[in-house]
């Protein structure tokens, strides 16, 4: 996977703008790309089912229509990507059995919704890992993939088009008080995402309570929770902003891990030139994704300016404090990963170095 000229070229021009910032018994395709199914002369049309298992209003639908539309065109109709979304393939948390089962030919979904399956790809997961923005980590993650065995091996039951991140997730606050230290968490009750984002929010003095995306908008207006952890998604989606009080933008919180994978034997089988199509097809999607997560937080910003919620950035004292409660989370991983058989320590040390590597071409 050639990905990452582009993504460190796209890295120096969007830093400022980034830094602030179902179906019925039969499903049928949502969008099927222009030329679809129309061979070119004695040419194969090799069609493909892609799970898209959120719904057509999520912000990222559009680029999966764009991207089958893409490689469409590219391949002269030879390639038609057909896409499902809304679960009308098969349930989320199935979406990874049903690609290497050969049940559907591709899918999107986020990383660490299967836990355990991507074990070591998960340490870029982990809270505070220093990423200066999403591509930062979009890069680490894909360099890594093609220059370390275990991560090859982890994802070798599939043919992986692009691994990616979004804007890392704010904290959210509906108490009604002004949240500037440690100190001003204490006590609260905020979701969290997993065993290691408890961890985290512990050495906070936060009590961590897990909360289903659905409930999200339920547990806070009745004051079950107090905010936590919800990416710009969910925050857009279930209109959060309508009741919490402040949002704290922090590039120390947790980037979602997400990818757009293919059922590897159905790769296999493409003639060369279309296997080129698809492995070209990576940078073009990597380069899409700034302005769409940009246009969702001037969106997700704006609605906040219309119920008042403040958002902002912690002081360097308090990003101190949230890096050094991190710590715990981190050893925490490197000892379930080593208790597995790994070298937790190594592949976090590696992670990090990917990091530093692709931060170091941001400017100062």
């Amino acid at each position: 996977m050639k990905k990452l000229s582009k993504v460190l070229a796209i890295l120096l021009a969007l830093v400022f703008v980034l830094s602030f910032a179902a179906c019925g018994n039969k499903p049928t395709p949502s969008a099927a790309p222009t030329g679809a199914g129309t061979p070119t002369p004695d040419n194969k049309v090799y069609s493909f089912k892609i799970d898209y298992p959120n719904a057509e209003t999520n912000p990222l639908f559009p680029l999966i229509v764009d991207w089958a539309k893409h490689v469409g065109e590219e391949s002269n109709g030879r390639l038609d990507m057909q896409i499902y979304s809304n679960g009308a393939l098969g349930k989320l948390p199935d979406c990874v059995t049903n690609c290497v089962g050969g049940l559907t030919d591709g899918f999107w979904s986020g990383v660490t919704i299967y836990p355990g399956v991507f074990s070591c790809t998960e340490v870029f997961g982990l809270p505070a890992l220093g990423a200066k923005n999403h591509l930062v980590l979009a890069a680490a993650m894909n360099a890594m993939l093609e220059e370390t065995e275990y991560l090859k091996k982890e994802w070798e039951p599939l043919h992986v088009v692009a691994l990616h991140s979004a804007t890392p997730s704010p904290i959210l606050f509906s108490a009604k008080k002004d949240i500037q230290s440690a100190a001003d968490m204490a006590g609260l009750n905020l979701r969290i995402s997993n065993a290691y984002t408890t961890k985290w929010f512990e050495q906070l003095g936060v009590n961590g309570v897990s909360v289903g995306f659905n409930d999200g908008y339920e547990y806070l207006e009745k004051g079950i929770i107090n905010g936590g952890l919800f990416f710009y998604d969910q925050l857009e989606t279930s209109a959060l902003y309508e009741i919490i009080d402040s949002m704290l933008i922090c590039d120390e919180s947790i980037y979602p891990l997400t990818m757009l994978c293919l059922n590897k034997d159905r790769y296999n089988e493409l003639p060369d030139d279309l296997k080129k199509i698809i492995n070209d097809s990576s940078q073009w999607f990597l380069d899409q994704l700034p302005e769409i997560y940009s246009a969702q937080v001037d969106r997700v910003h704006k609605k906040c300016d219309e119920y008042s919620v403040k958002y902002y950035k912690p002081n360097e004292e308090f990003s101190a404090e949230i890096v050094e409660a991190a710590e715990e989370s981190w050893a925490m991983w490197i000892k379930t990963m080593t208790d597995k058989g790994f070298d937790g320590q190594a592949i976090f040390d590696t992670a990090r170095e990917y990091i530093d590597r692709f931060n170091a071409e941001l400017p100062d």
